[in-house]
């Protein structure tokens, strides 16, 4: 069996760390055409077969696994990445057990394959030993999706330690890729940005069809065609990352018992995000994928009883407004009842004290803005109030990772002259993200409903400016 390949430059320089004795971690990419799937594809079958050879394993009844390449979602890797590694690999050189998601190579070792969102594939991870993995299309991963198979890197074979491999291949993207690589925070990482004009495998005229395709949209023509991960959410972002980094820089000391509970119900796998606000500060949260209106509302009221909040601040888009209407129907109403004498109901009132302070917030983001000149509707101005409140220190910063690249993915457009505003539609922030910003709308929904707590419109914090940021974390992992 033969192969003959020809590797681009930049293609070279991340094979020759992914190809050494040595552990390595590697971003590869950063632009459309820089022949990422294709590099993706041909290291994993050619360093399996070196690894065998490392390793000293023989043919074997069941193979063992030593690798896996995958997505975020499976369909998506069955789509692409494995049509490019059916299409590239020689077929004489290995063959598939769909059924298991397993790649078999000489008969002597494997690769599992498939998407990080697939159950199976998690359950596989928390037992087996692997010496490498790569990730196709990686912007579109959390942290905390790698976590788990970066814990299965520790395959020992016939008391041999393998090197240790990782291969990311990205587009650029405001994302946690972006400040390990591209950023240099992870020691000893690598980062090789490829462009379409370093691959001379492309057509002559694919430039020229990628700055048609995206001539409508500059910042994306930059990201893809030029590699630029700094322009990718800084164009009209409304929260740019700049002033979001700027919020370490300072401690916050919330006033006592004032507390907010938030949620943005969500629908079709997507997030049903809610939060727990102390003031500016996210006291508590809890991610649920669920359009169960009375789970939600069980859920918030159990948070609320913990902090005692005051206020509940609920998206009555959709599903929110059944979630709205039973919390009403749960608090509003026995305040009602309080106040005419039954005592009996108010006996059932699940907080106590401040009773007329209780409130639930429905959040209609379609609505007229307070000022239509400014803003375009309601959704608008609750983005805008946010901006304001992260960039004049008054927000404490959100460690949630996820949630910062969310906040900071979201647009804005400038509609008139007098400089009235009005935010993308949140389907295009999606499909940029490859997924709904549902952290960053339960967020600012969360700074918009903690305005209307009693008192929550006075200065809420004792901000001091640091000389160094305290990295010492309360049990939530908030400061």
């Amino acid at each position: 069996m033969e192969i003959g390949f020809k590797l681009t430059t930049k293609q070279t320089e991340a094979w020759i760390p992914l190809f050494s004795l040595k552990d390595v971690d590697v971003l590869y990419g950063g632009a459309k055409g820089g022949g990422k799937s294709y590099l993706l594809c041909l290291w994993a079958w050619l360093w399996v077969r070196k690894l065998i050879k490392i390793l000293q394993i023989p043919m074997l009844k069941n193979p063992i696994p030593l690798g896996f390449i995958g997505r975020k979602r499976g369909v998506d890797f069955s789509k692409t990445t494995l049509e490019t590694w059916k299409k590239i690999i020689p077929q004489d050189g290995y063959y598939i057990r769909e059924q298991d998601k397993e790649i078999v190579i000489e008969g002597r070792a494997k690769i599992l394959f498939g998407g990080l969102d697939d159950r199976e594939n998690i359950n596989k991870f928390n037992s087996a030993e692997l010496a490498f993995f790569a990730i196709d299309q990686a912007e579109e991963t959390e942290r905390s999706d790698i976590g788990v198979i970066e814990a299965s890197i520790r395959l020992i074979y016939n008391k041999i330690q393998p090197p240790y491999k990782s291969l990311y291949t990205a587009n650029p993207a405001e994302c946690w890729l972006k400040n390990d690589f591209v950023k240099g925070e992870r020691a000893g990482a690598i980062f090789v940005p490829a462009l379409p004009a370093d691959n001379e495998h492309l057509p002559d005229n694919y430039i020229e069809r990628l700055e048609k395709s995206f001539s409508y949209d500059q910042v994306l023509l930059q990201a893809y065609r030029d590699g630029n991960w700094e322009v990718m959410m800084s164009s009209y972002a409304v929260i740019p990352s700049k002033y979001m980094d700027e919020l370490q820089g300072y401690n916050h000391h919330p006033e006592k018992d004032r507390f907010c509970v938030v949620c943005d119900p969500a629908t079709g796998g997507d997030e049903c995000v809610i939060y727990v606000f102390e003031h500016y500060k996210i006291r508590d949260m809890k991610i649920l994928h669920t359009d169960d209106t009375m789970i939600i509302v069980g859920e918030m009221m159990i948070m609320g009883n913990q902090y005692g909040a005051e206020v509940f601040g609920v998206d009555v888009i959709g599903i929110g407004k059944g979630v709205y209407d039973r919390l009403v129907e749960l608090i509003i109403k026995p305040i009602r009842a309080a106040e005419k004498g039954r005592t009996r109901e108010a006996d059932n009132f699940p907080f106590e004290g401040a009773i007329a302070t209780k409130k639930v917030v429905d959040i209609h983001s379609s609505r007229t803005s307070s000022d239509p000149e400014r803003w375009g509707n309601l959704r608008d101005e609750i983005w805008w109030k946010a901006r304001e409140l992260i960039i004049d220190h008054k927000v404490a910063y959100p460690q949630d990772e996820e949630l910062r690249r969310q906040l900071c993915a979201v647009r804005y457009k400038t509609i008139s002259s007098d400089g009235k505003v009005k935010l993308e539609l949140k389907e295009d922030t999606k499909k940029r993200l490859g997924r709904s910003p549902d952290r960053a709308d339960a967020y600012v929904y969360g700074l918009w409903t903690m305005q209307q707590v009693k008192s929550a419109s006075k200065e809420l914090y004792g901000r001091q400016k640091q000389s160094s940021y305290n990295s010492d974390y309360d049990v939530l992992g908030y400061k």
